[in-house]
């Protein structure tokens, strides 16, 4: 396995799982359902693991550091996921058009089942305080904005393919 494809997509999973974030946090700050805000997010990817981390908007410290520690390390291990994937099948990574629809598909499979199966059996209240289209819109940005920046990272290393006419 080459180490810099996955170093690459580790980066490149950092950049998506910042853009998902903002705008998760942003999304739920302007939304201003229940009791959500602008510190919701990271709040809930918490609790998940600390059940002394607030439902809602409330800042807290360990909230704040302990959901950024987790959505960090799992857009890292999807970023390098997506970037082994495309460069090993190749119709999947032929093209930056086919790495975002690669991207967009793994990342709306990750929100499918992290909503709707997971994440309701490891913390059920921390599932129903996130607001589902949120949530989804967020894995689409991040399905997205992951393959642009891998693309991005391989084109200045002199990695990136060529685009195919097919």
């Amino acid at each position: 396995m080459d180490t810099r494809t996955i170093t690459r997509g580790a980066i490149a999973g950092m950049v998506g799982g910042m853009m998902m974030g903002m705008f998760a946090m942003l999304a739920m700050w302007l939304d201003g359902q229940r009791d959500t805000g602008f510190w919701t997010p990271l709040n809930l990817i918490a609790h998940t693991i600390w059940r002394g981390a607030p439902l809602d908007a409330e800042f807290s410290g360990g909230g704040l550091v302990l959901g950024g520690i987790i959505h960090m390390m799992m857009s890292m291990g999807l970023g390098a996921g997506i970037a082994v994937l495309v460069s090993r099948v190749p119709r999947l990574g032929a093209t930056l058009g086919s790495r975002i629809v690669t991207g967009v598909m793994i990342a709306m499979t990750v929100w499918a089942v992290m909503e709707y199966v997971i994440w309701p059996l490891i913390d059920s209240a921390a599932a129903d305080a996130f607001t589902t289209w949120i949530f989804a819109v967020a894995h689409l940005v991040f399905g997205m904005t992951t393959p642009l920046a891998l693309y991005a990272l391989s084109a200045s290393a002199g990695a990136a393919p060529q685009a195919s006419r097919a």
